[in-house]
């Protein structure tokens, strides 16, 4: 009982033909069949709220995604992973900000050192049209028609999911169910495909401790295990995905709008065995990029005051590339110009990282020059 209280690991057996899980009690386990039952949607919605005020991470069950296309997905991200790096680096574009294409690992927010990984990013397949009116970047491909291929597959087998689960996160916090998907429609649906080498050095891990920067993240299983998540208690708890699960977990723009009732997931990721590289499949949903992401009043009256920023998705978005050091000096300046920094600021939000960078280009703000003083005095 003891190591089952210290580690929250999805053991699922079938009883009476219903699946049940035993784990950690501080991370439930929703069951989508109850999200399409009228008897037991409520108890559903019910669990994703609690889940969501609690840790910020829930495993969701019989989500009926296809094993043989994320396979698939898999087999084509260890063939183009094992390329030489001169290959991968054709993939990659500094000026887009790691947002599209192959990245060479980033930093995790407060970190000094990089995580021990490699990643690429991919995004829905949008008309020109659409591309444009939003500022997204197109996709870029390496010359293997199959990773293509099999990561658009896995983007549609995620995908269908999306209005689902926002739906119901709009249920919990007490909003129509579209209040999501109204934010989300041609917002960015982010692939990242990672890889994590075997035997990091002693002092690095595979990712560092971190919250996700959108809305919300979806993670099918991996192909090993690593990954952790801070309970209420401060303790880390391993996660194990089944391969008929995914997990949800709660992201920085939604605990915005919740001004704090909703977690936004602490969570890393570490080598557990020699010898043992790691891949794994994360899709981050969007907004678009003007939404605002204030903290809804409701949320503000609850808690008796506004501990969240209010500032647009991409403002959010900004900041947090800054800290990773994936910015441009465009991105950097436009974000000056937007006055989000200040904002963050005022609520004690600020990132250290993107408050250095705006001074290094003589971009900041007295308010950012007095709190830097703050910070180093």
């Amino acid at each position: 009982m003891k190591q089952l209280r210290k580690f929250f690991v999805l053991f699922l057996f079938i009883i009476s033909g219903i699946a049940q899980a035993k784990l950690d009690a501080t991370i439930p386990v929703i069951d989508m069949n109850d999200y399409y039952s009228k008897s037991r949607h409520h108890i559903f919605i019910q669990d994703l709220s609690k889940a969501m005020q609690t840790v910020g991470f829930v495993a969701v069950i019989n989500s009926k995604v296809d094993p043989k296309i994320l396979d698939t997905a898999y087999h084509a991200a260890q063939y183009f992973y094992a390329k030489p790096a001169q290959q991968k680096s054709k993939c990659q574009k500094p000026a887009l900000n790691g947002q599209r294409g192959y990245v060479q690992s980033e930093m995790a927010k407060g970190q000094l050192q990089k995580d021990y990984k490699e990643f690429y990013h991919i995004s829905r397949e949008y008309p020109e049209q659409i591309r444009t009116q939003y500022n997204y970047a197109a996709n870029i491909w390496p010359e293997d028609q199959s990773f293509t291929l099999a990561m658009q597959q896995l983007i549609q087998e995620l995908d269908q999911y999306t209005a689902v689960i926002e739906s119901a996160l709009s249920e919990s916090i007490g909003e129509k169910s579209d209040f999501l998907t109204n934010m989300t429609r041609h917002g960015d649906f982010l692939l990242r495909s990672i890889h994590y080498p075997a035997n990091p050095p002693t002092d690095t891990v595979w990712a560092a401790a971190h919250t996700d920067i959108d809305l919300f993240t979806i993670l099918p299983r991996a192909t090993a295990e690593g990954l952790q998540v801070k309970n209420a208690q401060g303790e880390w708890i391993d996660v194990i995905v089944p391969d008929n699960a995914f997990i949800i977990n709660a992201g920085d723009m939604l605990q915005n709008i919740t001004n704090g009732v909703y977690k936004s997931a602490v969570h890393r990721v570490i080598s557990k065995n020699k010898n043992v590289e790691r891949y794994s499949m994360v899709a981050f949903i969007h907004p678009r990029p003007d939404d605002r992401m204030d903290p809804l009043p409701k949320f503000i009256a609850q808690i008796g005051s506004r501990k969240f920023a209010n500032v647009t998705r991409n403002e959010l978005l900004f900041e947090r590339l800054i800290d990773l050091g994936l910015h441009s000096p465009a991105l950097l300046e436009q974000f000056a110009k937007s006055g989000a920094i200040s904002k963050l600021i005022e609520v004690n939000r600020a990132s250290q990282s993107a408050m250095k960078a705006l001074r290094d280009a003589n971009l900041a703000t007295p308010d950012v020059l007095l709190k830097l003083k703050k910070y180093e005095s």
